[in-house]
């Protein structure tokens, strides 16, 4: 295994764009809330007890804070976020072990608070109900790289992000079926929307279902073909009445 951990720089340059899916008004109210996801406006008590509107990257595995495939558990482990310097690469991979450095956050602000991190020495448990305000998302090497620095943090052992994504790339891939899924069908309630994809992806298909079948990449182009011939044949039957 690699001696330090990994980063976004590529050759010296920093690639801040590589982390993220969505920011700001690219974010999707219909994907699934999945790991990295970030979410403001969270009113928490500080190390003071002092309670204010604070800023969280979701940190649980998207299964683990599922009950049903769907429906998120009564609480979500997350860690605060807040201002960060840049860290150079050489910082990023070598030191600053607890935070996961969030640079561009929020990249239509020209303060300090465009650039953040989140703390892995700030935890919280929220409700569900209280994740409604999400302002990133991010992309899978994003991921990838947040799971890389909580496991060492809480461990360090660092496990090589190539590891990570041949675990989560089915799961990413689910939640991208999952949103493209709503997106299309938007019948008015994503949630039963979200449930329904989540039917059709675990129904039983001579042994196997489309979400085992999402383990092996080379299955994702098939299964999407088959989502979109799904879908055509959900809304041409409520067009008929």
């Amino acid at each position: 295994m690699s001696s330090s951990l990994e980063s976004p720089y590529d050759k010296g340059i920093p690639r801040w764009d590589v982390l993220y899916r969505a920011r700001a008004d690219e974010v999707s109210k219909t994907r699934p809330i999945f790991t990295g996801d970030v979410f403001t406006g969270i009113q928490l008590p500080g190390s003071t007890g002092k309670t204010k509107a604070r800023t969280v990257a979701v940190l649980q595995h998207p299964c683990s804070m599922r009950t049903n495939g769907v429906d998120l558990a009564w609480q979500v482990l997350v860690a605060e976020v807040s201002n960060r310097k840049i860290l150079t690469e050489d910082e990023w991979t070598t030191g600053h072990f607890n935070l996961m450095p969030l640079p561009d956050l929020r990249p239509n602000v020209d303060s300090q608070a465009r650039h953040q991190a989140a703390n892995f020495d700030n935890l919280y448990m929220v409700k569900p109900e209280n994740l409604t305000s999400r302002i990133a998302s991010l992309s899978q090497l994003g991921v990838n790289l947040l799971l890389q620095r909580w496991v060492h943090f809480s461990s360090r052992v660092i496990v090589p992000t190539s590891t990570f994504h041949e675990q989560t790339v089915a799961y990413y891939e689910e939640a991208d079926l999952i949103e493209d899924w709503c997106d299309e069908l938007d019948s008015g309630n994503r949630t039963d929307d979200a449930k329904a994809c989540m039917e059709w992806l675990r129904e039983d298909r001579d042994g196997r279902t489309y979400q085992d079948m999402l383990k092996d990449p080379q299955s994702h182009s098939s299964i999407r073909r088959a989502m979109r011939s799904e879908l055509k044949a959900r809304q041409d039957k409520t067009s008929r009445g």
